[in-house]
């Protein structure tokens, strides 16, 4: 599929990629391979969880033995090995590529021993055309292999997707959502979602029919009216004051997410008027949906209404921390600078804004 068949068609030129010297890539190459590699990590999750469906049970171990979400599975390293050791064997050592997984010794040990067919690097050379090189010291991939791993142990897989992103410098401009279980089963394939951020987007495999589909009851328009407001279920004290503030402002419902990338392209779709997250693990959790949700004409700035500051070399550590306000296209005209604004006055944020040392 090309892109924009989620937006209005777009004119993106017709010009025809060509074979670039290793120290520069095109976009369009680039993102090709990351959406393949991306359909490659979905294959290896949705294997593993044709296993548990025949009964063979779930390896999980706990990175943080006191902390649940810090699950891995063989799934988070199968896909990570598909995705990472697909991409890395295409462009080679010098493209920058940081997953999740990282520093898993076993797992790089089996990535070093493993061979990958090529990748697609023409999925979109008559949509996108010739653009300028991009310095390959300029690009970083980050890569979350299973959003939403405490989900998928529990068995609430429709939250899981694989996340692909590509920033350049400092930015997030690029990237891939795979949906391994579209229809919270194997019965469909999975879907894959891209974008370029300001350009357009696409969609590869089964249509994307969603409703908030996480928790069924999110369509009783009785019990939880619109507009609907994504949170995770964390009750720290900043998500309880947060959750409580936004409903109490603007109306509506609050519903429960599961994973970043979940709550952000909802967000994107328009199944959420906004979605937001105090903290999350790191950049390959908010990369690709945040050019995702650009692409898509969406909105997206820390709680405290900074832009996200988490991509490249220089990337300051800890920012993580500061959360995200995501927006939809479709939400009403300074929906997210009244939020922002909202969570500024709200006392627990200002305190929580105290101590991660932000000054006023």
């Amino acid at each position: 599929m090309p892109f924009s068949n989620l937006l209005p068609p777009l004119a993106l030129g017709l010009l025809v990629l060509v074979a670039r010297p290793a120290e520069g890539l095109q976009i369009g190459a680039l993102l090709s391979t990351c959406v393949d590699a991306c359909q490659r990590g979905c294959t290896e999750i949705r294997s593993v969880q044709a296993k548990r469906y025949a009964g063979e049970g779930l390896a999980v171990e706990l990175k943080n033995k006191d902390d649940v979400k810090s699950a891995l599975t063989e799934a988070d390293c199968a896909a990570q090995a598909a995705i990472c050791g697909s991409l890395r064997a295409e462009w080679g050592d010098a493209l920058t590529i940081i997953g999740e997984e990282d520093g898993d010794e076993s797992l790089e040990e089996r990535m070093r021993k493993m061979t990958f067919e090529p990748l697609d690097r023409t999925r979109f050379e008559d949509d996108i055309g010739e653009t300028a090189d991009i310095p390959m010291e300029d690009i970083t991939i980050y890569v979350d292999p299973l959003d939403a791993t405490r989900e998928f142990c529990e068995g609430r897989i429709a939250n899981c997707q694989s996340l692909v992103g590509i920033a350049i410098g400092d930015e997030s401009v690029a990237g891939v959502i795979g949906i391994p279980f579209p229809a919270n089963d194997l019965s469909t394939e999975s879907t894959i979602v891209y974008g370029l951020a300001d350009v357009g987007t696409g969609v590869i495999g089964e249509p994307l029919i969603r409703g908030p589909y996480p928790l069924e009851q999110h369509i009783d328009g009785i019990k939880y009216p619109r507009p609907h407001f994504a949170s995770g279920d964390s009750t720290s004290p900043v998500m309880n004051a947060a959750r409580e503030a936004i409903v109490k402002r603007f109306g509506g419902s609050n519903v429960l997410y599961g994973g970043a990338g979940n709550k952000i392209l909802g967000t994107a779709l328009g199944e959420c008027s906004a979605s937001f997250q105090q903290k999350f693990g790191g950049p390959w959790d908010v990369c690709a949906p945040e050019a995702v949700l650009r692409a898509m004409g969406g909105r997206i700035t820390d709680m405290f209404g900074e832009p996200i500051a988490l991509y490249g070399k220089d990337a300051p550590s800890g920012n993580n921390e500061r959360g995200y306000v995501a927006t939809t296209s479709s939400s009403s005209v300074g929906l997210h600078d009244a939020i922002v604004a909202m969570l500024l006055a709200t006392p627990e944020i200002q305190e929580y804004r105290k101590k991660l040392g932000i000054e006023e």
